[in-house]
């Protein structure tokens, strides 16, 4: 299944009937329009505000789904298809209170993870560093049951001394884990490499990955939602199947008084997945603070163990990037 739009789609969210949604989804960096088959989601703090799905020519279903609305509040009284420009203003200006609802919901049942996956994806795709990123973040949430393929982050890695040659990109596959209590069990760290080494190991389930994340750089690109400078260039993402991948952790809101992340990095399964050769293992470690990410970020087990095991970690890195929870230099 090719998650994209059709250029019907496409062409009414760039100067048609949805271009007021576009445009919004441009000027409020709390909301991240992603790429589905023949679909958008619009999330906010990594809700879906929005499930917007092509009906015929012209003609949207879009839905707000009610599980945000536990406190029994007033929902506006929304059009139940968009057809015309009055039906898009109304859905518009009802976002205020939509946000609203959900803010209520998130306060009693927090999604810290998908959150922080579009804090990820605004920075690198839509925000003041994005040019000096070097990874692309194609998708958020990714959930395919035909692929048989669950994600939390798709991303496209294209280092910026290569931004004029399409072909120099690699796919990159982001597991978060919001705080330790996450980093072990039946979806742990080594649960989810296991499920990686398979899935990337079935050649005709990841050509078809790498497709749609070709696919849904490009439609991102083509409706403004990515900020990166590649000059005169006019090249395309390209996606090589036998290129190497890169699988990546980015572990948000770890405690450094807990050995709880040392002890799972000990165990010897880390360096057999360490050396595998369908994918090269990384772990982020943000430079200073924030979620851009680069090349350089990167650590591979043994470089990542090592500053675990540190005290005084010279270079000044945090393991989470931008954190809430602050913790004294040990």
């Amino acid at each position: 299944m090719m998650r994209m739009l059709s250029e019907d789609f496409l062409t009414d969210l760039k100067n048609g009937l949805l271009q007021p949604i576009l445009e919004r989804v441009r000027q409020d960096n709390t909301l991240m329009l992603a790429i589905r088959d023949g679909y958008i989601n619009i999330y906010y703090r990594g809700g879906n505000i929005l499930r917007l799905r092509e009906q015929s020519k012209g003609q949207y279903k879009p839905a707000f789904d009610s599980q945000y609305n536990i406190f029994g509040k007033t929902i506006p009284n929304l059009p139940a298809d968009i057809k015309d420009p009055n039906d898009v203003r109304i859905w518009l200006e009802s976002f205020p209170r939509l946000k609203e609802i959900m803010d209520f919901y998130f306060s009693k049942c927090p999604k810290p993870e998908r959150e922080f996956q579009q804090l990820v994806a605004r920075e690198n795709n839509d925000s003041t560093i994005s040019n000096e990123s070097e990874y692309f973040i194609s998708d958020i949430e990714f959930a395919d049951s035909e692929l048989g393929a669950r994600f939390d982050i798709l991303a496209i890695r294209w280092l910026a001394t290569q931004r004029k040659k399409g072909s120099k990109c690699k796919p990159a596959f982001i597991e978060m884990k919001y705080a330790d209590g996450a980093l072990g069990g039946a979806a742990g760290l080594l649960k989810h490499l296991k499920d990686f080494d398979a899935f990337i190991a079935d050649a005709g389930r990841y050509k078809a990955m790498l497709l749609t994340m070709e696919s849904q750089f490009s439609q991102l690109d083509q409706l403004g939602l990515m900020k990166f400078n590649r000059g005169k260039s006019n090249t395309t993402v390209a996606l090589n199947p036998s290129e190497k991948p890169e699988v990546i952790f980015i572990l948000a809101n770890h405690n450094p008084r807990s050995n709880k992340l040392n002890t799972i990095l000990s165990a010897h399964q880390f360096d057999e997945y360490d050396k595998l050769q369908n994918y090269d293992l990384r772990f982020y470690v943000a430079s200073f603070a924030g979620y851009g990410l680069h090349a350089d970020c990167m650590f591979t087990v043994s470089q990542f163990r090592k500053l675990l095991k540190s005290k005084n970690a010279e270079q000044g890195a945090a393991l989470d990037g931008y954190s809430a929870a602050l913790h004294s230099h040990q």
